[in-house]
């Protein structure tokens, strides 16, 4: 089948590659054509740890994919989530000396910043970049001041940024599929557009991402992507902790992990006698374990992790967001979760249902990310400037009204 419209998105888990094809249908809205998912091999939180198996894993996906949707692909789009990811702002200025503002000072400023962000780290590409905030002569604007006469002009830009040689890698493995990378996108990022509508984007919300071996944490705010952070933190580990803690079997400890509850310890005092139930040792022999023991271990790595992304929040002084908080992933389906996040507040979070799509209750939960970049794709972002070949511009004049573009 002809693939021209055809937005392809594969998603790099640590613990499952996850790809989607998509269309619009007549509507302008976006049709699931296929779908696939298969157990990850040769990749470790976005980074490609053995060419051979990452190679043969992608290329398991893509060929499903292709014969459920009867689609031949040769362009994909990769959805990626390093925890070496870097975000940079960066605010450049302008003296206009009483002229207008045009859209032209705007890409002067982002290229100019664009060039100083590259040269302080040769060895980083940039994958996102956004128009963030705008300043006319001291005065704070949201949205693109233009056609304002101005003495001075200031514009800042956000970098997300990744290591050349972990995207030269995964380009490699697609190389040997016979595919072609149109773009990488931040998971976080496409998780936030699936996950948040347009109000809450202005307002200020963050998504947390709490994955298997790793956990990302995505901050928006003024109709922006404003900071992406991930570190090798997630729900993995407190399945490893339980087994290594009560010399259980990780598929005991999984279960355990999944069915525990925790928020009693915040409540009530758990009595001595109460021991995890034997229904739980399919793998080794029943013993008595406290409960509250399991509790605690459980308790001490959610905090951990609850801590690490809540201080990057703080550090962006951004603490309005910390009650506009979406939990996504596997460690999100923790029990009590929300109300652990809920006491360390002190205040209620915001529901963590999908947002931003009108049929968002027919969207498949674990192909979250990869409807996120098929919306990113197809409809663009408001503040992102995307870089787009000179052969292109032509093609796409007053494509996205409100995105620059950036030529190199």
């Amino acid at each position: 089948m002809e693939n021209k419209r055809a937005i392809a998105v594969i998603d790099l888990g640590t613990s499952n590659i996850k790809c989607a094809i998509f269309s619009l249908n007549n509507d302008g809205l976006l049709q699931l054509l296929g779908s696939s998912k298969k157990k990850t091999k040769g990749i470790h939180n976005s980074i490609i740890t053995n060419v051979q198996e990452a190679t043969a894993s992608i290329n398991s996906c893509l060929v499903e994919v292709e014969k459920k949707s009867k689609i031949s692909l040769d362009k994909i789009n990769v959805l990626i989530d390093p925890v070496e990811t870097i975000t940079t702002r960066l605010t450049k200025s302008k003296k206009i000396n009483g002229s207008k503002i045009e859209k032209n000072d705007s890409s002067f400023l982002l290229k100019e910043a664009k060039k100083q962000v590259e040269q302080n780290n040769s060895s980083l590409a940039n994958i996102h970049i956004f128009n963030y905030k705008y300043s006319v002569d001291n005065k704070f604007f949201k949205d693109f001041p233009k056609n304002i006469y101005a003495d001075q002009f200031s514009q800042e830009n956000v970098f997300i940024s990744v290591s050349k040689n972990i995207l030269k890698n995964i380009s490699e493995v697609f190389n040997s599929c016979d595919i072609k990378i149109d773009k990488f996108i931040s998971c976080s990022y496409a998780l936030g557009i699936c996950s948040f509508n347009q109000e809450q984007i202005n307002y200020g919300c963050g998504i947390i991402d709490m994955g298997y071996e790793k956990t990302s944490l995505a901050v928006f705010k003024d109709s922006s992507l404003i900071h992406v952070f991930s570190f090798p933190i997630g729900s993995n580990h407190i399945t490893k902790d339980i087994s290594r803690g009560c010399y259980l079997s990780e598929i005991e400890s999984e279960l355990i992990k999944k069915d525990i509850s925790i928020i009693s310890d915040f409540d009530e005092q758990i009595q001595g006698d109460e021991f995890l139930s034997d229904k739980y040792f399919s793998e080794t022999k029943f013993r008595k374990i406290s409960l509250k023991f399991i509790k605690d271990i459980v308790s001490a790595r959610l905090d951990e992790i609850l801590n690490k992304a809540f201080k990057e929040i703080k550090f962006l002084q951004a603490e309005n967001i910390m009650q506009h908080l979406t939990f996504t992933g596997e460690g999100s389906k923790l029990n009590d979760l929300r109300k652990v996040v809920n006491k360390k507040l002190r205040s209620q979070i915001s529901d963590s249902s999908p947002g931003s799509f009108e049929d968002s209750e027919s969207i498949d939960r674990e192909f979250l990310a990869c409807y996120g970049a098929a919306k990113i794709l197809t409809e663009g972002f408001s503040s992102e400037a995307i870089a787009m070949p000179i052969s292109e511009q032509k093609q796409k004049s007053g494509f996205f009204e409100r995105i620059f573009n950036i030529f190199n």
